[in-house]
């Protein structure tokens, strides 16, 4: 209710005799006011009448001459500045009654009755209660005593009440703060930003004191708690500070825990906000100069400030499992933790929505991979993606485990099967040379086939087999990966063999298909890259940071975000195909006029071009070059003539994956929402899991992938003598550039003058000149 803490001077605080002497020797009768704050109103069992139950009292002496209720009023409002606004209402006891009865001073009857029975008493009892208000009344009257900025909100007994705290730029007395840390916290700031230190000296419940930590100087600041038992009051406030400067780049009281509390703004609105953005902030506030760690340190506490620990973050995990399966009918979400001690080790999650589109909409080609994840307990994300018919990326199923080894990919791809079956045909993994991966996928998926990424093969290549002219072995490989015949596949390794055999042997005895002329039919995509498994790494590289909890929360949106965005895209397209065909279609379509067309039926022909001549079939959708077989796409030969007829019907002669109907098929159906934790429904009799055992090594964990020896472009200098480039200057020799000096007079205040257009005619331009027209597979 209310809190009184001094007094007048005419009021006492000793609890002795009612009858004093004055200096003259004259006697003086006293009066015993007992006031009641804090408690509540408790029925009894006589009509009409209440109790006043618990809360605190304070008792003072007044004289009994002096007694008057605006004198008490005044002392209230002395000691009690937060009442300021608040409508309050004093109750006095009615002596002799048993159980006590309580009337209220509303008015100058009621004040004078008081004044009365209290002179032929020596005890007097009073209840201080505050009125509740209408919400916009109160506000209205507290914005007349202090302003929004100098508020705090104190609770007493279910009564807001509001008095003015410390600003972090002033420290004085008669200033509130919610609790002692509140206070330690904005004592830091000033002494930070005033550039002074400060020692707490004592510390406990019910007050702090805090001098300067310079010996020989008298500040100090001492603050105790209220009667509400939680907020605080500077109580005194001695001397002014005169020490000294510290040295603010070592400043102790800069310690983590109060950079953290300063930074929760900043970092809640950026959580990978860069400790060099934080320095400088807080540079310019407080004239700090941090160490990099610290800072970092500050920023790691401050995301558990708001966010909540990670470790904290495993409790969830049940939970979890257990509302997106209960929002997702018919997905296959599951989790798995160690018995002994219930640490979190695997979560699987694939959505029924995405794994029906998989089946209607999309080409049977799964691509596996993993990425490392960067939170405290590290980890690896296993991924299965496919592609829809416009190449896009398509997600399937995704894990969290503890490792990459034979048994992780093993338990993925059974829950995988579990998902969408182990039965489909055709069906097709491409993936990275992973340790365990092939068995795996043997295992559990048996008659399926096994693509390895050409990209990482050559890497794997490059370390494995040193040669002088590696660009002649690249150029063989790279030829034999992207041939789509048997016999140009076979040319590249012949002469492959004659210039390394180790090589050729070592490609001969792997167990994958890496060759396009390789591919089973039916699978309708000539990649021979994992580049789309690496497109879902990046596109989920915000999550990596995040715990378990949180990094499935982050992809379950993004996942829904995604399939809305190009389901409302494709209610836009208004032709057969996807934009992608179209294009294609049209683009090829330009190419085939320097194609030489024999026709042996309605059906058959032979296409001839410079080099080579293929034999096409439009009635069985073939070609001997092997692309439209491949991609599903009529390739530039099946074009050529397929134009030739006089109204040729290109749907027909396009896969159905390509069709903006089966488009359309993979993206029915939405991932349904997920509300905040607080509003996830508790299950009963779940297991609480927790943190895993492995851990990150101690130090700033890495960001930023090191790129392998692949990926680092090598710089190429560029020679001053000659001008070309690839050597320098002092190993140069080439004969010297003709450099043709001209010097252009200019005037002060006119432009250069215009280069002068050439004298040549368009026949001596063209003349002698050399054209590349672009390359298309299968010529």
């Amino acid at each position: 209710m209310v809190i009184l803490a001094t007094s007048l001077p005419r009021l006492s605080h000793a609890y002795g005799d009612n009858i004093e002497n004055n200096l003259y020797g004259v006697q003086k009768e006293y009066i015993a006011v007992v006031f009641k704050f804090g408690g509540i109103w408790v029925k009894t069992n006589v009509q009409h009448r209440k109790r006043y139950d618990g809360g605190k009292q304070r008792t003072v002496k007044v004289e009994k001459g002096e007694l008057t209720i605006s004198a008490l009023r005044e002392e209230i409002c002395r000691i009690c500045p937060w009442l300021k606004g608040h409508p309050y209402t004093l109750y006095y006891y009615i002596y002799g009654t048993s159980p006590k009865e309580y009337k209220e001073i509303n008015s100058e009857v009621e004040e004078t009755d008081f004044v009365k029975l209290s002179k032929d008493n020596l005890r007097a009892e009073i209840v201080i209660t505050v009125q509740e208000v209408e919400e916009h009344d109160s506000n209205s009257n507290l914005m007349e005593v202090v302003s929004s900025e100098n508020m705090v909100e104190c609770s007493f007994n279910d009564v807001i009440l509001n008095a003015p705290i410390l600003c972090s730029k002033d420290i004085a007395v008669d200033t509130y703060f919610l609790d002692a840390l509140s206070f330690k916290n904005a004592l830091r700031s000033v002494a930070i930003r005033d550039n002074f230190g400060v020692r707490i000296k004592a510390s406990d419940k019910k007050r702090v004191i805090a001098t300067c930590s310079y010996q020989g100087y008298n500040w100090r600041i001492r603050a105790s708690l209220c009667e509400d038992a939680h907020t605080f009051q500077v109580r005194r406030l001695d001397g002014v500070h005169t020490c000294p400067d510290i040295n603010r780049a070592g400043n102790k009281l800069a310690s983590s825990a109060w950079v953290a509390n300063e930074i929760e703004e900043i970092v809640k609105r950026n959580p990978d906000i860069p400790p060099k953005d934080i320095n400088n902030n807080l540079e310019k506030e407080y004239g700090l100069s941090l160490p990099y760690m610290k800072l970092w340190r500050s920023r790691k506490q401050a995301l558990d400030n708001i966010f909540g620990s990670i470790d904290d973050n495993y409790k969830w995990v049940s939970t979890l499992q257990a509302e997106l399966v209960g929002r997702n009918p018919g997905s296959h979400i599951t989790y798995m933790y160690d018995s002994r001690d219930n640490s979190f080790q695997r979560f699987y999650v694939s959505f029924k929505v995405c794994v029906d589109g998989f089946k209607f909409g999309c080409r049977p080609l799964i691509s596996l991979d993993a990425c490392h994840l960067k939170s405290k307990h590290l980890g690896m994300l296993l991924s299965a993606t496919s592609v829809d018919g416009y190449n896009g990326l398509f997600p399937l199923g995704f894990a969290v485990v503890e490792t990459k080894s034979k048994n992780t990919w093993l338990w993925f791809l059974q829950n995988l099967g579990e998902s969408i079956g182990t039965q489909i045909e055709p069906l097709a993994f491409i993936s990275d040379m992973e340790k365990g991966l092939g068995d795996a996928i043997k295992e559990v998926y048996s008659t399926s086939e096994h693509i390895i990424c050409i990209r990482h093969l050559w890497k794997n290549i490059k370390k494995k087999f040193h040669w002088k002219e590696g660009h002649k072995l690249q150029g063989l490989v790279w030829g034999a990966a992207n041939a789509y015949t048997n016999i140009e596949y076979t040319n590249k390794l012949a002469e492959l063999c004659v210039l390394h055999p180790n090589l050729h042997a070592y490609l001969m005895s792997l167990p994958y298909k890496w060759s396009r002329s390789q591919f089973k039919f039916g699978i309708y995509h000539n990649t021979n890259t994992n580049n789309f498994a690496e497109s879902f790494n990046a596109w989920i590289v915000d999550a990596k940071n995040k715990p378990v909890v949180d990094l499935i929360d982050m992809i379950h949106g993004k996942l829904m975000e995604q399939r809305a965005t190009r389901k409302i895209t494709s209610s836009t397209w208004h032709r057969e195909f996807v934009p992608h065909a179209e294009e294609y279609i049209r683009e090829i379509t330009t190419m085939k006029d320097h194609l030489l067309i024999r026709q042996s039926s309605y059906h058959r022909a032979e296409v001839e071009s410079l080099h080579c001549r293929h034999i096409v079939d439009i009635e069985t959708k073939e070609c001997t070059c092997n692309v439209w077989q491949l991609t599903g796409l009529p390739c530039i030969h099946a074009i050529a003539f397929i134009g030739k007829k006089e109204h040729p019907l290109w749907h027909t002669y396009v896969n159905d994956y390509y069709y903006v109907y089966r488009y359309r098929l993979s993206y029915d159906g939405a991932i349904a929402m997920l509300p905040g934790k607080d509003q996830w429904q508790v299950v009963q009799d779940l297991v609480e899991v927790g943190a895993p055992n492995t851990s990150r090594p101690r130090g700033r964990p890495k960001r930023r992938r090191l790129p392998n020896f692949l990926e680092k472009e090598r710089k190429v200098h560029k020679c001053s003598r000659c001008g070309l480039w690839g050597h320098h200057r002092s190993t140069c020799k080439n004969p010297l550039k003709n450099i043709i000096k001209e010097t252009l007079q200019t005037q002060e205040g006119q432009s250069k003058r215009s280069k002068l257009p050439s004298r040549r005619t368009p026949t001596e331009i063209f003349e002698g000149d050399e054209y590349d027209f672009p390359y298309v597979e299968g010529l």
